[in-house]
C-alpha cells in the first residue's frame, strides 16, 4: 500500500508530486479540476497550491453535507 504525504497550505506542488502525496491518479485529479480544484500553470508546468487543495476539500465536504438525505 502506498504511503501518502502531507499537503501544506503554504506550499505548491507539481502535478506529479501532488499525485504522489495524495495518492490520486491522473483521472482523479482531472475530475477534481472539473469540480473546482484550481491548477496554476507557470512555464508550461502545472502546480496545485496546498491552500487550494485544502479549500477544495472543505468545499466538497460542505456539498456532501448539503446533499445528504435527511434522517
Amino acid at each position: 500500500m502506498q504511503q501518502c504525504g502531507e499537503i501544506s497550505s503554504g506550499a505548491s506542488y507539481t502535478l506529479s508530486e501532488f499525485s504522489s502525496r495524495t495518492g490520486l491518479k491522473r483521472d482523479a485529479i482531472r475530475s477534481a479540476r472539473r469540480n473546482g480544484l484550481r491548477v496554476v500553470y507557470r512555464h508550461n508546468r502545472g502546480y496545485i497550491l496546498g491552500r487550494d487543495w485544502l479549500s477544495y476539500i472543505d468545499d466538497q465536504e460542505a456539498l456532501e453535507t448539503d446533499n445528504a438525505p435527511e434522517a
